[in-house]
């Protein structure tokens, strides 16, 4: 009987092949009443298949690491990478700013911030160290004072290594021996021999053009090898000058703890600071620590390495920012650009990037300059000025009413409350929260429907949100929302605010498209006939002497006219001016000489919701906004549970 017929070369598990091993020697007429699991043949067939599944589970193995789209090593994909001409991004340090005003004894012409003065700052009870990358002059100003503003400190440590060049090793390396080194910080200088001091430093030819390289440049390159450590090469006579037998090669790095040492913002110094005591200099946070970030991971480098291949490290398409900028800056948590010609109002010529930061919601003005000076003017098209722009935060607001059967809920109703709350933030954190992820009403409501069997129906309705953080309170500003769906005439409103006059306003929409600022007048209780809007739930109504009434009903199961109305409030009119407009078949609401001089509930923002013509409708960001909630807002998620029974 031929082999084939009896062994199944498709199967690699152990115990299939053992089995096939025995099917095949039982058909021989030698072994045709031969006991296998009774004798010692049975050991020699586990030792032929364990063999035959170790190499058959090798060549897998083999072959998927010879792909980068099923390689599982890192090694294999930063090989891969290598050449696509990509490098994994390393760690980067977080990177601080302080402020120093010196009282030295006497007049000196200048104190010198010496490069490694050290520095500490705390972050829930963890010490991180900062460092200064070089040393600043602070001159003597003409009132006699020393004044450094912005001094730039990292987060790490500063190491250093020393090799001796031997031409005729032929297997010496240049490895920096430590992991978490920051490739940026790289720095090499070349002396000629022990004997000769002459000493020149290099420049690190990764982050050049390679086609501008020339044979007598002086430059090394940098490449990720082994356990997340790097290597140093250098030129070869074509590409940039080659070493020489005893040259000494100076490494100086930086080791990070990369994105948890963010947010750091408060620093002491270990020792002295330009030769004096912390009683003789006054040191303040110019700017919070932030920009570091981790080594690129694994999966980053498999889904960017072919993308930025594509843009050959040019910035032609919003496909190559955000792939460039990926790459560079790990720390990006959610990225997207688009053109002028679709901003609002359109600038031709200009390319917005709105970014999200991780673990934080907006870059710093001095990390939306580096990424600009360092990255994006590097790769991007000389015409076109790139600008960066923060996440608009949009917020939605959900009201569910949850109808289900008492008596087949396996929980009580304050548990299965629980658990659809659970059911819709963990819909939320999965679908929005990102750039360009709309919010889909369907897949919402089939979660909660599906929370629990006791469900029998749910009703969800959506409310909008947006918020104003005023930059300098009582200076006049203006301020742009959009809530990119049609909403409902006179259902514009906003949280309270202190005008110039000590008075306690708040907007509101006057339901022919203004926005007004109106003045809070008094409170009150009353049952009235009203024209109530049974999809918001609010009430306006202006009476004959100019006072504006609004609140919230509370209608009966008829919907008659003898509804109670609770007024939260009555308001009188700003019959002076007009603060803004608002179209309600847009959505658009444009709000101008707007002056808060303090907010009511000591928070930093203005909340302004409005309510969508249809509550059930799907929900697109627009450019740079983002899709989101507030877990700590009472009004974010509100449900209401109704016991149902036949």
């Amino acid at each position: 009987m031929p082999l084939s017929d009896k062994i199944q070369v498709t199967d690699l598990e152990f115990d299939d092949i053992k089995s096939n091993l025995k099917n095949y020697l039982s058909a021989q007429s030698q072994f045709q009443d031969y006991d296998f699991e009774g004798s010692g043949m049975s050991i020699l067939l586990d030792l032929l298949a364990y063999n035959t599944h170790y190499m058959g589970y090798y060549a897998n193995m083999l072959g998927n690491e010879m792909f980068m789209d099923s390689a599982s090593l890192r090694d294999s994909v930063v090989s891969h990478a290598k050449l696509l001409g990509v490098n994994p991004v390393s760690v980067k340090p977080a990177t601080a700013a302080l402020n120093f005003t010196f009282a030295p004894s006497g007049s000196p012409p200048s104190l010198v911030i010496a490069k490694n003065t050290k520095f500490l700052s705390k972050i829930d009870g963890v010490k991180y160290r900062f460092i200064t990358t070089k040393s600043t002059l602070v001159p003597r100003e003409l009132n006699g004072t020393y004044v450094a503003l912005g001094v730039e400190i990292k987060e790490g440590k500063i190491l250093n290594k020393t090799y001796t060049v031997d031409v005729n090793d032929t297997r010496q390396r240049f490895i920096i021996p430590n992991a978490n080194a920051d490739t940026d910080s790289i720095i090499v200088n070349v002396q000629a021999s022990v004997s000769n001091s002459t000493l020149e430093t290099y420049t690190n030819g990764s982050a050049l053009d390679i086609t501008t390289i020339k044979k007598t440049d002086k430059v090394f390159f940098i490449q990720e090898i082994e356990n997340r450590q790097y290597e140093l090469t250098f030129g070869n006579g074509a590409i940039g000058a080659p070493l020489s037998d005893g040259n000494i090669i100076f490494i100086e790095y930086i080791v990070s703890s990369g994105s948890i040492a963010n947010k750091a913002n408060t620093f002491s110094a270990t020792s002295t600071v330009a030769g004096l005591s912390p009683s003789d200099y006054i040191v303040t946070t110019d700017a919070a620590a932030d920009g570091g970030s981790d080594i690129q991971t694994t999966e980053s480098l498999k889904f960017l390495a072919p993308k930025l291949y594509s843009a050959q490290k040019r910035a032609c398409t919003k496909d190559d920012y955000k792939a460039i900028l990926l790459e560079q800056r790990t720390d990006i948590e959610s990225i997207t650009t688009y053109g002028g010609e679709d901003a609002d109002p359109v600038q031709y010529g200009k390319v917005f990037i709105a970014i999200k930061p991780k673990g934080n919601n907006v870059f710093s003005l001095a990390a939306k300059e580096a990424i600009i000076k360092d990255i994006i003017k590097q790769t991007n098209v000389v015409t076109v000025i790139p600008e960066i722009v923060d996440p608009s935060f949009f917020f939605l607001q959900f009201q569910t009413t949850v109808n289900y059967n008492p008596t087949t809920n396996l929980t009580d109703e304050v548990t299965l409350k629980t658990n659809i709350n659970n059911s819709i933030q963990t819909y939320l954190q999965g679908n929005i929260e990102k750039f360009d992820q709309k919010f889909r009403y369907s897949p919402l409501t089939k979660d909660i429907d599906n929370t629990s069997s006791s469900i029998r129906n749910s009703k969800t309705t959506v409310r909008y949100a947006q918020r104003i953080y005023p930059a300098t309170f009582g200076v006049v500003a203006s301020y742009v929302m959009n809530f990119n769906n049609p909403i409902i005439p006179g259902c514009f409103k906003s949280t309270q605010f202190v005008g110039s006059d000590g008075y306690t306003w708040q907007l509101v929409d006057d339901t022919v498209g203004n926005i007004k600022a109106v003045k809070l007048v008094a409170g009150s209780t009353t049952t009235q006939t009203w024209t109530e809007d049974y999809a918001t739930g609010w009430v306006h109504r202006v009476d004959s002497t100019g006072t504006l009434h609004t609140g919230e009903f509370h209608h009966d199961t008829d919907h008659h006219d003898d509804d109670s109305l609770l007024l939260d409030q009555q308001i009188q009119l700003d019959g002076t001016t007009n603060i803004g407009t608002v179209n309600y078949d847009t959505g658009k609401v444009s709000i101008v000489n707007f002056a808060p001089v303090s907010i009511t509930s000591g928070a930093s923002y203005i909340q302004c919701v409005a309510h969508p013509k249809v509550t059930t409708a799907d929900i697109a960001p627009l450019r740079e906004q983002i899709l989101t909630y507030d877990v700590n807002d009472p009004n974010s998620i509100v449900i209401n549970m109704v016991q149902e029974t036949l």
